[in-house]
């Protein structure tokens, strides 16, 4: 028998097994390839395998597209790209530090100043909300990569200002080779991001479960209000007027559940993955700053982004937020950044300066 592959999905095989290590030669309607042990085991063929052949068909529906599927979109698409600048702002740096970002209780000092390269992470998630109706859509995050400091406006940004995208072998070395950190940061400030988003279908799901509930109370103080009405039937026994009473005094608990229910129908579930990714390499100035708290001195570097025009904000280094204004805080002989809430945190702990 003979079976046909469809030549699209021939080639997306072709494109993905290659990606992935394997060595294809084209037929007219297969792939003749050698695997890798790993790429083998995750397709369930062996190594020497003919691709679109009686033994592996390629079709639509098929358990082999299905794992090719799989393969493809088990990890997020990351895209490279670099954006230059003709021009970098060279001057007004020390009115940036009182007005986008404040070291409190600091003497701060612009010791030097240097343009440079830096690295940006816009982070496309995907989420889904299920209640009572499904909604989902995506999400944008920016991040600076070296800090995993939410730059809100980047996401925006990026795109006008015309970067130039390369080869996932041939992107620049300067990217960070481990993701993860900044990966992490990214996906704890997705939640927010994605209640932002699902405002109104939150909204949806209260009022409904407001005008459940109150539906419900209402059936039940009826439904009471008729059996106790009815306890006085005079062809009642005495067994039965002491049975209605029994539902009577069951009618709170019943209602409890019933409306414990409806919380649950109407409460809202939602699931947040990494979808996409773009880096970006972007010419930057960086600024030098010396920082002086109590006789304790640090340098501090930080960034002047030309996408946004204003300086990144720092991160806390105790919570990992995101903060404008910063709170340099000695503690054990050396100067923390931390955002208000940690440093009162830490004032009980001591400064550790004499």
């Amino acid at each position: 028998m003979t079976v046909g592959s469809d030549p699209e999905l021939l080639a997306f095989a072709g494109r993905l097994l290659e990606r992935h290590g394997g060595l294809i030669e084209p037929g007219e309607d297969r792939l003749l390839t050698l695997l890798p042990p790993e790429l083998a085991q995750v397709l369930e063929a062996p190594e020497e395998s003919e691709i679109g052949g009686e033994e592996f068909p390629l079709l639509y529906g098929s358990p082999l597209l299905d794992r090719l599927v799989h393969l493809a979109t088990r990890d997020a698409p990351v895209a490279y790209g670099q954006i230059n600048f003709s021009y970098l702002k060279k001057a007004g740096f020390e009115q940036l530090l009182g007005q986008e970002l404040i070291f409190s209780g600091a003497n701060v000092r612009l010791a030097s100043r240097a343009e440079a390269r830096s690295t940006y992470l816009v982070l496309i998630c995907h989420y889904v909300a299920l209640s009572d109706e499904r909604k989902e859509g995506l999400i944008r995050l920016g991040l600076h990569e070296g800090s995993g400091a939410l730059i809100p406006e980047l996401p925006d940004l990026w795109e006008a200002a015309n970067p130039q995208f390369f080869p996932v072998a041939k992107a620049p070395p300067h990217f960070p080779v481990r993701l993860a950190a900044v990966l992490k940061y990214g996906l704890q400030h997705a939640p927010g991001a994605v209640e932002r988003e699902l405002q109104d279908f939150l909204a949806s799901m209260r009022r409904r479960l407001h005008r459940d509930v109150k539906n419900t109370r209402e059936y039940y103080e009826a439904l009471r209000l008729e059996m106790e009405a009815g306890l006085g039937h005079p062809q009642l026994t005495d067994s039965q007027r002491q049975e209605r009473a029994a539902k009577i005094a069951a009618l709170p608990q019943e209602m409890a559940r019933k409306i414990t229910d409806l919380e649950q129908k109407y409460r809202v579930r939602v699931t947040i993955s990494a979808g996409a990714a773009v880096r970006l390499l972007v010419d930057v100035v960086q600024l030098l700053l010396e920082l002086e708290v109590h006789r304790v001195l640090r340098s501090v570097t930080v960034i002047w982004n030309p996408l946004t025009r204003r300086l990144d904000p720092l991160v806390c280094e105790s919570c990992r937020q995101a903060m404008e204004k910063v709170y340099p805080t000695p503690l054990h002989g050396r100067i923390q950044l931390l955002c208000f809430a940690c440093s009162r945190r830490s004032s009980g702990q001591g400064s550790g300066v004499s």
